[in-house]
């Protein structure tokens, strides 16, 4: 039987109040092209995405990018423990394909799972 993969929207950093919380006495994960900040939370993996305008101009390569990493945690966060975690995309992201952006994100979860 196929494992079923889901997102739903309690897994998700909506609020400023989240994201806010997440931001102080957090630990940081860096790579050239993205960051990810993570905090230890008493529930389930949740994820936050963050690409700005300054990252990749186009609205359609910005929502290009946050589905790579969507898809990427849903594969990953059984795995994960209960953490919070905030995914910061820098400017190179924007001149990567989803396969570099795919393999850099699978790079950042096995150094969070160590």
């Amino acid at each position: 039987m196929k494992k079923q993969y889901y997102f739903p929207h309690n897994h998700r950093l909506i609020t400023k109040f989240d994201f806010s919380n997440l931001f102080n006495k957090s630990r940081k994960i860096n790579q050239q092209d993205l960051v990810l900040i993570v905090k230890p939370n008493d529930k389930w993996a949740r994820l936050g995405l963050i690409v700005g305008k300054k990252t990749a101009k186009s609205a359609v390569i910005r929502n290009q990018i946050k589905r790579v990493i969507r898809e990427s945690f849903r594969q990953v966060q059984c795995r994960l423990k209960k953490v919070d975690i905030i995914v910061i995309a820098r400017k190179p992201c924007e001149k990567l394909s989803k396969a570099k952006i795919r393999e850099s994100i699978d790079k950042l979860w096995e150094k969070l799972l160590v």
